[in-house]
């Protein structure tokens, strides 16, 4: 049957040639024919199967994959094998189950597993549109009930109508929706339905219509049915969501703040990915391409020495898929399904390129070829590259492998015949260099590219090597040392290959590899995954890379921070195999218990690789050319990142992939079974189970880590900051969902460090089953607490305890966890800072204990003996006692230090106090050590003995020593009042005011406020106005005077401050005085006459001051001028010097005898 065409040759089953459809499909006999069932399909079966088996788990999923991959297929099928047993295509479906799973089949038909009842699940099936989710919910939940068979007259119908009438007074709300679907679980249960099957297929569209319509379309109506999904238990709800792609995609363009509420909406679904293997990929094509007889005859042959087939299937099995795909090259098998994932994921699917009439794709092929039974024609790479580019255009150029595609039109622009063997390579290439980053085999080596490329003509090979030589000669393309593998290439005055060979004479071939790899290949810390689901605590080990002659060495070294290591050696040959097996199998080292370590047989050409990649980094380096010549430079990047890829993957070969023969493990001396990557981190956790065997579980990523983020650190305040001042609140006073609810449940709630007792709010220690493994912390710091009875013990001290071994408690939740226990124990635990007790446990406080720990320690006391007796006397002295049984340290010692902080600064530094007042002031405030200070150091400050802890201790001496500390304690809270008592004695002698208290500020102020008029001296002035001013108390009125006159308030006035303001308040009195006189000496004679009235002032040494107030009449004032001109003519005459002293002394001697005349003649002699 040669020369026929293809397509009678090769055909696509009608099952492949269009997509699914839900809602139609669903209804239809055939659905299901020639559905296959997947690895992947079958696993999502499995998450349902435990699903009606286990009513706890999860019934909300997200099924996320690209355009094609079978989800909708597999949503139908799953819809099929839920519904009613005797519907044909439910027992279609389970043949189908029984043939691909048995074990699963036996699960969903078992009883006991609830898969069946009498009317299966009841289907909702929604396809996708852009319009508003609840409504089509709505629409859809009325459908799949009316077919289930619940009445359109029901009364839930009806409820279901109604509410979608009010679609335009705006969206149904998502609780009323949620409530009928709840309604609708009891109707199907009624109706002998086993449970609600809802399916939201292609969910991006109206995920996409939300986006552009957030009024319309609410999606938060997903998280109201996910929820109730969890919580449905005997009829269920499973809620099944359809995705091309991540949930998060569709928000990106929306504000943050609704990015996050839709990240809520996503957290209530379990995500799955709906990937198939490559296996299975093969498997999907070869049973959608109908092969004949004659066509399975063909000549067909693959060179197996090409290392292509999939890790999971055998050689027979591979060749046997690859053939049941013809025509299509088995390379493009290869590859197509990751090029249409990649690149095509919203546009067509695999089946779309299998089935349409498109240009360049399987069909026109398959029209356009004959056939031949010797050689077979092929769909090849460049056919593949010609309908990419035909029916793509574009939207490939704008991918993030764009640049990629723009490289191969270039390298086609640089040809004459596009229909040459050159073309076809450049294309190969091409694509070929794309998939080679997710398929590592697939690289463009010369055996590879001759065998996608060989029509089986007889001039094939030369061709192909005259097409190789063009491309090279011509600097289209480039080959690839360290791979072994060509590229595309847009040319350079720059010869890379000249430069490596360069770079090998320079670089030091003499360093060690464990060097060159840390240098070239820094490594990734290494995660304890199963440890950390368990636990809450993320653990990491350290990678390290060590030869022979330094294993002991990095075997000694610090882990700095992390958990353990991971230490891979490095030998050359088999004696240093043998060196370091014995080496490992020591167990003489600190930490060996924490480290893990390999030791491969052989390292293979690694060596090379890195040798390769050292002369990359040389060229790079040591090539300042490149920077003028971005051609030359991204292809050397390219080579250096590609490089690195190998490197990478040889050393996945050598210490992940390999058996016990190739790669053997070592910890504490001992050998371990670890064979594949996977084994390696599942014994991570295994290592940190046992070392921190004890270790809290904490399940809160927000506070238990290392380093906390700012916004985590703001939240920790906050709940200490409740933890100080609500601790006998519930919840801690938190009100909503801030992160700080979210850390309090974790660590203070569920476990029980913070409850309810006997009606009381407190913290208390953890009991009961103790699922969260805290006693044990808890019990670790009630023991150092213990240490700190006998002397202070530093915070740091507790928490280094705290973060190692066996417990490794995190820093995040650390100061949490002791302000608990403190507060538990609040009346017997001291907090010290910098050496100095710290009385009040304020929230600055706090701040600086999180900020510094270090600074801070730790003192407990508990009382024995008779020293109990003193208490309850101090407690009612400082009005401290609330009828507590069992008086404490703390509660005494506590305010006494507050009630002497808080005196005004004058009282804390005045020595008008007596000698025991003063010991008493000078003990509390210098105190270190509570205990010290009550029963030594108060009772030494009045002379007497300290108290000891017998029961015999004198009773009277000890009425004595408290009648002198009351005595003391009276005289120190009233010596502010004496001092501000003085002032106002001292107000009055000096104004010789009448009255006292607030009768001697009224008169001071009546006899004041005449004087502001014609006073214009600021500081007298300024004096005025205080005495005048009505808006204080008469205590206040004192401080306002008193800060006036010394220049600072009383309050923090020393001794000294005394005498100032005596001095100023003399001064300013005199000026009053003076003021005074003159406005009632103005006054008596404005009443009869006016004129201008003088002070006159005179002092001499050792006579009595005089002043007096004298008016010029107005009618004298010609008179006054011309005695004034004549005194003045004869100071001219006599005094021809002009000394303005001299005259004045003189003028004062005249005035002196004129003002004694004046007293005598109007008998005002002082």
């Amino acid at each position: 049957m040669d020369n026929v065409p293809l397509s009678t040759i090769f055909k696509v089953k009608g099952r492949f040639q269009r997509s699914v459809h839900l809602e139609r499909d669903f209804y239809t006999e055939n659905a299901l024919d020639g559905y296959i069932l997947t690895v992947t399909a079958r696993e999502m079966l499995s998450r349902v199967a435990a699903t009606l088996e286990n009513e706890t788990a999860s019934k909300a999923w997200s099924l996320t994959g690209p355009y094609g991959s079978g989800k909708s297929a597999f949503a139908l099928f799953a819809a099929k094998l839920l519904g009613n047993p005797k519907a044909f295509t439910t027992e279609q479906a389970l043949r189908l189950l029984k043939h691909g799973d048995p074990r699963l089949y036996e699960r969903f038909t078992n009883t006991n597993g609830k898969g069946h009842s009498p009317s299966g699940f009841c289907s909702v099936l929604i396809s996708g549109e852009r319009a508003s989710l609840p409504i089509s919910l709505l629409q859809g939940l009325e459908q799949g009930l009316d077919i289930f068979g619940i009445s359109s007259s029901s009364s839930l119908q009806r409820k279901i109508r109604k509410l979608l009438k009010t679609e335009a007074n705006g969206t149904p709300p998502a609780s009323e929706i949620t409530a009928l679907f709840e309604s609708a679980t009891h109707a199907i249960e009624k109706n002998g339905g086993r449970g609600l099957l809802l399916v939201i297929d292609e969910l991006g569209k109206f995920l996409e219509y939300a986006a552009q319509h957030p009024t319309e379309g609410d999606v938060f109506v997903l998280q109201t049915l996910a929820e109730f999904a969890t919580r449905s238990n005997e009829t269920p709800l499973l809620l099944l969501t359809i995705l091309h792609q991540a949930f998060e995609q569709y928000a990106n363009k929306l504000a943050k703040s609704q990015q996050e509420e839709w990240g809520k909406v996503q957290g209530r679904f379990e995500d799955v990915a709906f990937v198939e293997p490559t296996e299975q990929v093969l498997r999907l094509i070869g049973s959608a391409i109908e092969i004949t007889s004659e066509g399975q005859n063909g000549n067909f042959s693959f060179p197996t020495e090409l290392e292509l087939k999939p890790s999971q299937l055998n050689r027979d099995e591979f060749c046997e898929l690859i053939r049941n795909c013809l025509p299509l090259h088995p390379i493009v098998t290869l590859v197509i399904d990751s090029i249409f994932r990649r690149f095509a994921q919203n546009e067509r699917s695999l089946f779309a390129f299998l089935s349409a009439s498109e240009p360049y794709g399987l069909q026109d092929f398959l029209s356009n070829q004959q056939y031949d039974r010797d050689a077979v024609p092929m769909f090849s790479i460049a056919n593949l590259y010609d309908y990419l580019i035909t029916n793509m255009g574009n939207r490939l150029y704008v991918s993030h492998n764009g640049k990629r595609w723009a490289e191969i039109e270039s390298a086609l622009d640089r040809l004459p015949d596009l229909s040459a063997m050159p073309a076809k390579l450049i294309k190969t290439i091409g694509i070929l260099n794309i998939v080679g980053e997710v398929i590592p085999n697939l690289k463009a080596s010369e055996q590879l590219l001759r065998y996608a490329l060989d029509d089986n003509t007889e001039g094939f090979p030369h061709k192909f090597e005259e097409a190789l030589a063009i491309l090279k000669k011509r600097s289209i393309a480039i080959y690839r040392r360290y791979n072994k593998a060509y590229a595309l290439w847009q040319g350079s005055d720059i010869d890379i290959e000249a430069k490596l060979r360069e770079a090998e004479r320079h670089i030091d071939t003499k360093n060690a590899l464990a060097t060159d790899l840390s240098r070239y290949l820094p490594t990734r810390p290494l995660v304890a995954r199963r440890h950390l689901f368990e636990t809450g605590t993320l653990r990491h080990f350290g990678v390290r890379y060590t030869d022979l002659e330094n294993f002991d060495a990095d075997m000694e070294k610090s882990l700095d921070d992390a958990d353990g290591l991971v230490l891979y050696a490095l030998p050359l040959n088999e004696y240093e195999v043998e060196q370091l097996i014995e080496k490992a199998t020591k167990n003489d080292t600190g930490h060996r218990e924490k480290i893990l370590i390999a030791i491969p047989r052989t390292i293979g050409t690694l060596q090379d690789t890195v040798t390769q990649l050292a002369s990359l980094r040389w060229v790079a380096e040591n090539t300042p050319e490149l920077e003028g010549d971005p051609v030359a430079r991204d292809e050397l990047s390219t080579q250096q990142s590609q490089a690195e890829k190998e490197a990478l993957n040889r050393l996945t070969t050598i210490f992940g992939k390999g058996s016990k023969d190739t790669c053997t493990w070592y910890h504490k001396g001992q050998q371990v079974n670890i064979e594949s990557q996977r084994a390696r981190n599942a014994y991570l956790s295994e290592i940190c189970d046992e070392i921190y065997d004890k270790t809290p579980i904490l399940q809160n990523e927000l506070i238990n880590r290392r380093k906390i983020s700012g916004a985590v650190t703001t939240a920790r305040k906050k709940l200490i900051e409740g933890m100080l001042e609500k601790g006998d609140t519930e919840n801690l006073g938190i009100k909503g969902h801030p992160p700080e609810m979210s850390i309090y449940r974790s660590l203070l709630s569920h476990t029980g460090i913070h409850r309810e007792v006997e009606g009381m709010w407190g913290f208390h220690p953890p009991k009961g089953d103790d699922k969260n493994r805290i006693i044990y912390t808890w019990n670790t710091i009630e023991a150092f607490l213990e240490t700190c009875e006998s002397q202070r013990q530093p915070v740091e001290k507790l928490y280094e305890d705290l973060m190692a071994p066996p417990l490794g408690v995190r820093n995040g939740p650390l100061p949490i966890l002791l302000c608990a226990v403190m507060h538990c124990y609040k009346t017997e635990i001291a907090l010290y800072e910098n050496g100095s007790f710290i009385p009040d446990w304020s929230m600055p406080v706090f701040e600086r204990f999180l900020k510094a720990p270090q600074r801070f320690e730790l003192k407990r006391f508990r009382v024995t003996g008779s020293r109990a007796d003193m208490f309850a006397r101090l407690l009612q002295m400082l009005k401290q006692s609330k009828g507590t049984e069992k008086p404490d340290l703390l509660t005494v010692v506590t305010p006494l230090i507050r009630f002497i902080a808080q005196l005004p600064k004058y009282t804390l530094a005045t020595q008008a106090l007596s000698d025991s007042t003063k010991n008493l002031r000078q003990v509390v405030l210098k105190a270190r050590e509570p205990d010290e200070l009550l029963f030594k150091q108060l009772p030494e400050a009045f002379g007497f003995s300290p108290i000891g802890t017998e029961v015999t201790t004198n009773s009277e001496r000890i009425s004595e020593f408290f009648q002198a500390l009351q005595d003391a304690l009276s005289e120190l809270e009233q010596a502010y009042d004496h001092l501000l008592n003085w002032v106002e004695q001292l107000l009055i002698e000096v104004f010789r005011l009448t009255s006292t208290t607030e009768e001697s500020r009224m008169e001071l102020a009546k006899r004041a406020e005449p004087l502001l008029a014609i006073t214009v001296e600021t500081d007298l002035k300024g004096f005025l106005i205080h005495v005048c001013s009505g808006g204080h108390d008469f205590k206040s009125w004192l401080e306002a005077i008193a800060t006036y006159l010394a220049k600072k308030p009383p309050s923090a006035w020393i001794d000294t401050d005394k005498a100032q303001f005596e001095i100023n308040l003399s001064q300013l009195a005199r000026k009053f005085k003076h003021f005074e006189a003159v406005f009632y000496e103005k006054r008596k004679h404005t009443e009869t006459s006016a004129g201008e009235s003088i002070r006159i002032g005179i002092t001499r040494p050792k006579q009595p001051e005089q002043e007096q107030v004298v008016i010029l009449p107005s009618t004298a004032e010609e008179q006054a001028t011309e005695m004034e001109r004549a005194i003045q003519k004869v100071f001219d005459e006599i005094d021809t010097d002009g000394d303005p002293e001299f005259r004045l002394a003189v003028l004062g001697r005249i005035s002196q005898k004129l003002m004694q005349e004046f007293e005598k003649k109007n008998n005002l002699t002082s």
